[in-house]
């Protein structure tokens, strides 16, 4: 009897630690305007990107495909931020060419998400000028919900 009670708590507690330690985040993100970065709010390194142009042009056709961007370096040392400015040398497309040369089109708006890891993915969308610098951001700073969450509530005037 004793030792089945010591089983079954023992079950319990391990289990209790398993589930404790486990870190579920949402991969949540913010658009830097300033320094044209995305910056991850929970210090975990951004491993997976995926940059869609939403635009439409005349006709009813996109303007470009999705840009899947992959860290291809040791995950431990994925940054906890992707400038636009300066992209590092081991992100790249998912097709394996390097990213560097990735700019935005003019006068766009895109949705950027983050994922991987199996944990909910997190989106954002930006706005571009004329020159392609991004000039709005759903998510200006950390602590707002992923457009999926909440729609389209985060967007500024």
């Amino acid at each position: 009897m004793r030792n089945k009670k010591i089983k079954k708590y023992g079950f319990l507690l391990i289990l209790a630690v398993l589930l404790s330690s486990c870190k579920i985040t949402d991969h949540e993100f913010y658009f830097d305007i300033k320094q044209q970065a995305i910056k991850s709010c929970d210090n975990v390194g951004i491993l997976k990107l995926m940059i869609k142009n939403d635009s439409i042009k005349l006709g009813g056709f996109l303007y470009e495909d999705g840009k899947f961007l992959v860290w291809k370096g040791d995950p431990g040392l994925a940054p906890d931020e992707f400038s636009f400015i300066n992209v590092n040398k081991d992100f790249h497309y998912f097709e394996g060419k390097s990213a560097r040369d990735f700019k935005f089109k003019s006068n766009c708006k895109y949705t950027i998400e983050n994922s991987g890891g199996g944990n909910p993915s997190f989106k954002i969308r930006i706005w571009t000028d004329s020159v392609g610098k991004v000039y709005k951001t759903t998510h200006p700073t950390c602590g707002l919900k992923s457009l999926e969450e909440d729609g389209y509530v985060n967007v500024p005037k």
